[in-house]
């Protein structure tokens, strides 16, 4: 290899640098790159030659010989430091780069990074100036025509946004592919989930970003409440893309199902891939619903170390009075005005003890009526604190329920339960029967004296016997019904729903709509129920609750003799 060099004005001296045609090419290089006689070892027998190496020849050339030919190939590799800089937040080193091209010329290019610059610092107004002023210069320029419209699209203006985009289509001769997902992401944007979905339906597997628009497709069906349809999208970006968002947002489409199980493993894919904490929030909450608090404890405690967040707190308090650890509970309410929470965790604390304060106040009507039902109960001494050996330290005792459980001879449900106890979850979920439901209601009764063992076994019960969204939906609202119901307050399904819809749906949309018709269509006639009866979980919750608003739950009747106890309590 032969290497020309020349001594510059003083101690510098440039060597030419012989390259191939086609690296030269492919590089965007002069066949004779300059590099400083120092750099030379940074840059021979290497694959790819280091950018600071390229522009300090190309600098230095450039000054000892101002031609078009080398302060091309400056300029462009000026914006190519700009682009680095700017990805690395290195913002007043990216704007160094852009003044060393503004020396060349303040061509279309500068312009249109000046405004990626402004845009980064948060300074939208002069970011659109100069965006539009480098498509002025260029009219052709549609990389400069997206990053408007996407601009626009932030600040919500949508149909301009769409404007910008369709022209940046028309100018690449719609080999351009970014504004195609631009448009795509307008109508998502403005909640035109049905409008994207027709767009996405027409763009090809070949489409060089099918699976940006997998992803998008997967999140507006999501959006439009076709859960499993989503949940089929998402497979297939999966098979193509190991991405933590498919993850994530799969994750929404089963739980939506009731796939509780499932949409946790999704969730905790999505954080070993990313280590987003928001996702870390919202597994805490996965396993909150599935009775697994050890987990949920320690990963909504690291979300909450490093956000504060008072939903966070919220979630850790609950969990904290479901695992009977009351004083930890209230060291995270020491500061803060949490009052309604603090008081229903001492409420928790002292009943455990046989005992509870009197004098608490507690902003929601229910929760009130109930503390009061039960200090009237503590006062009689007509409480029990046995609560049938299932209660340690105002823990419920999962081992004990388990063997509970194994005591009856349901061979699904026995089966399901075994596993549990060797230690390994089951790969499927089963859809659990009237007497199951009557076996819930029988050990809830016993734990009803003790509120925070009871929530813990809402849900760990149903994902021991079932593992369905729809059981542990099913088994909340059988718990706040009874809850309300001892009370004393008279049931209106509207304040009922107000109150615990949003869980419900959570755990199962499909029977949180079919509950929230309730509203719309009117109750079930307890003549309808009776001619049609009670076969299954979400027909006996859909009767009971329909019973209870028309003031009919003395004639709602079962074959179940467990349920009929159930129902006893609430006449």
């Amino acid at each position: 290899m032969e290497i020309a060099g020349e001594m510059l004005k003083g101690k510098t001296m440039i060597v030419y640098l012989p390259l191939k045609p086609e690296m030269a090419k492919l590089n965007n290089l002069p066949v004779k790159l300059p590099i400083l006689a120092e750099d030379l070892p940074l840059a021979i027998d290497r694959d790819k030659i280091d950018l600071e190496v390229i522009l300090r020849g190309l600098k230095a050339q450039y000054l000892n010989e101002p031609d078009d030919y080398y302060g091309s190939y400056l300029q462009f590799y000026c914006y190519e430091a700009f682009k680095k800089a700017l990805g690395d937040n290195e913002l007043e080193r990216a704007l160094g780069f852009l003044e060393d091209a503004a020396k060349i010329s303040r061509d279309y290019r500068y312009h249109f990074y000046l405004g990626l610059y402004y845009k980064q610092t948060g300074n939208y107004q002069l970011c659109e100036i100069e965006l539009k002023r480098s498509v002025e210069m260029n009219p052709d320029f549609y990389v400069g025509l997206y990053e408007i419209g996407r601009l626009l699209q932030s600040n919500g203006d949508y149909e301009e946004a769409a404007n910008y985009f369709l022209q940046s289509i028309e100018k690449s001769g719609g080999n351009f592919s970014l504004p195609f997902l631009g448009i795509v992401d307008v109508f998502i944007s403005s909640g035109e989930y049905g409008q994207a979905m027709e767009i996405m339906n027409r763009i090809p597997r070949s489409f060089p970003l099918y699976p940006e628009i997998l992803l998008r497709k997967g999140v507006s069906l999501n959006e439009l409440q076709r859960f499993g349809e989503a949940e089929k999208v998402f497979d297939e970006c999966i098979a193509i893309e190991n991405r933590w968002q498919c993850f994530y947002n799969r994750s929404f489409s089963r739980s939506r199902q009731g796939k509780l199980w499932d949409s946790l493993e999704d969730l905790r894919r999505a954080y070993k891939i990313s280590g987003e904490i928001d996702v870390l929030y919202e597994e805490a909450i996965a396993e909150k619903n599935l009775g697994l608090l050890d987990e949920a404890l320690e990963h909504c405690e690291e979300y909450y170390f490093h956000t504060r967040d008072d939903k966070a707190l919220f979630l850790l308090v609950k969990i904290l009075d479901m695992l009977g650890r009351y004083e930890e509970a209230l060291k995270y309410l020491e500061k803060g005005d949490y009052s309604e929470l603090k008081n229903t965790i001492l409420f928790h604390r002292d009943l455990e003890k046989g005992k509870a304060i009197s004098g608490l106040v507690f902003d929601n009507p229910i929760s009130q009526a109930a503390y009061l039902s039960t200090l009237a109960s503590i006062n009689k001494g007509t409480i029990s604190r046995e609560a049938g050996g299932l209660v340690k330290r105002g823990r419920l005792d999962i081992e004990a329920l388990i063997n509970h459980l194994l005591k009856f001879n349901i061979s699904g449900m026995r089966q399901r339960v075994t596993s549990f106890q060797r230690g390994t979850i089951p790969k499927s979920a089963r859809i659990v029967s009237l007497k199951e439901v009557g076996i819930y209601v029988s050990i809830l009764k016993t734990l009803l004296d003790f509120p925070s063992p009871s929530d813990l076994l809402s849900y760990s019960m149903a994902f021991l016997i079932s593992g369905l969204g729809t059981t542990t939906a099913a088994f909340r609202i059988l718990l706040h019904i009874l809850r309300w119901r001892r009370s004393g307050m008279a049931f209106n399904l509207e304040l009922f729903l107000d109150e615990y819809l949003e869980e419900i749906r959570d755990l199962d949309f499909q029977l949180g709509l079919r509950i929230a018709r309730l509203l719309e269509e009117g109750p079930i006639d307890i003549d309808t129920i009776g001619e049609s009866g009670i076969e299954d979980l979400e027909g006996f919750v859909l009767s009971l609750l329909s019973a209870l608003e028309k003031g009919t739950i003395d004639q709602l009747d079962t074959n179940d003799e467990n349920l009929k106890e159930y129902l006893k309590l609430l006449i």
